[in-house]
This record gives C-alpha cells, sequence and structure tokens, in this order.
C-alpha cells in the first residue's frame, strides 16, 4: 500500500479543522509531498465532503498560517529550531540568506514552489528579519499559484487520482531540477563577474 491510499482513510473523516491542521502544521513533518496531500483534499472534496471554495479557503490559510509559525519562531530565536546547528545546515542556512537578503521576494516566492526547500524559506525569512508583511505577501502569492490548482485538479480528476499524483511527482522535480539549473547559471554568472577579476 502507497503512502497516499494510507492516508485517504484517514483525510476522510475530517472536517475543515482537520484539513486545515494537516495543512498547516502537520504538512511538514508528514512523509508526502504537499501537492499529494492537496490532491488527496481534493479528491475528498470529490466523495462529498464539504464545499469546494471553503475548502480551498481553509487551506490557504492553513499553509500560510503554518509558514507563518514557522517564521515567527525562526525570528524570535525559537529552539524548536535548534535541529538547524550543525555546521552543515548552518552552512545551508547562510546562504539562502544572502539569496533572501539580496533577492527577498522572489526567494520567500520560490522557496515556497519547491518540494526540498518549502521548510527552509518561513526559516530563513524570520532569521534574516524579513519584514513580517512582505514574508505574509509573497507566501500568499505563492500559495495562491498552486494550492487552488493542486485542490480543484484532486476534485476534477478524482478518478485518476493514482495517476495524477504520479505524474505530479516527475513534475515537481523537472521543476525542481529546472529551478536549480537556472540558480546554478544566475551564480555562475554572478560569480564570473564578481570574483574573476
Amino acid at each position: 500500500m502507497s503512502n497516499w491510499e494510507f492516508i485517504v482513510p484517514y483525510l476522510e473523516h475530517l472536517s475543515y479543522v482537520g484539513i486545515f491542521i494537516t495543512l498547516g502544521f502537520l504538512g511538514h513533518f508528514i512523509p508526502l509531498p504537499e501537492e499529494v496531500l492537496l490532491l488527496i483534499v481534493g479528491y475528498i472534496v470529490s466523495l462529498g465532503f464539504g464545499n469546494l471554495w471553503i475548502v480551498i479557503v481553509v487551506s490557504l490559510i492553513a499553509g500560510a498560517s503554518g509558514d507563518i509559525l514557522l517564521y515567527w519562531l525562526s525570528k524570535n530565536g525559537s529552539k524548536l529550531l535548534s535541529r538547524f546547528d550543525s555546521n552543515k545546515d548552518k552552512k545551508k542556512i547562510a546562504r539562502y540568506e544572502h539569496l533572501m537578503e539580496n533577492h527577498g521576494g522572489k526567494t520567500i516566492f520560490t522557496f515556497r514552489l519547491i518540494v526540498g526547500l518549502r521548510f527552509f524559506g518561513p526559516v530563513v525569512a524570520g532569521s534574516a528579519n524579513v519584514p513580517w508583511r512582505k514574508f505574509v505577501f509573497y507566501d500568499l502569492l505563492a500559495l495562491l499559484s498552486f494550492y487552488p490548482v493542486l485542490i480543484t485538479a484532486g476534485y476534477i480528476f478524482h478518478s485518476n487520482l493514482q495517476n495524477l499524483i504520479t505524474d505530479v511527482s516527475v513534475l515537481s522535480h523537472v521543476i525542481f531540477f529546472a529551478v536549480m539549473g537556472l540558480i546554478a547559471i544566475v551564480l555562475s554568472i554572478y560569480y564570473k563577474k564578481n570574483f574573476s577579476r
């Protein structure tokens, strides 16, 4: 049984509050890509649970709430985020903070869309002291760009959910590697301009 088949029976019994808790707070800890959770939420709505538009709004509020909580914890130096104390994590976060300082809005938006970096976006924005209004604006903009689409896709294509989840997983990997390639090109051009002299 795959991960998504395991979680559907659990999610079928959730209320709007359950969806809020799952997407807002557990989403960072469930070993399942957020895209898959959103497709499953749309699938559950297609089974007759709730109103599609209310579910989309609740999901958007949940996603933003989880990110804002991580941002706030990071900004206030919470010990809950002390797991990033290793040298490897500190170097990674220092690199991300540099990106955040130079390209704050774009970095917040991009991190929210990339599977492996979602968790780091709010953490780095908080530690880099990005103004909270700026963080919330770009975070919500990113959420609005994919939450409604994926929930609606799960709702419309509920009969082909397993195939859709596989396609989205492949697509998210393609997008991730494309974005990483673009970042590598930009960084190499920047490096050549500034450090090759």
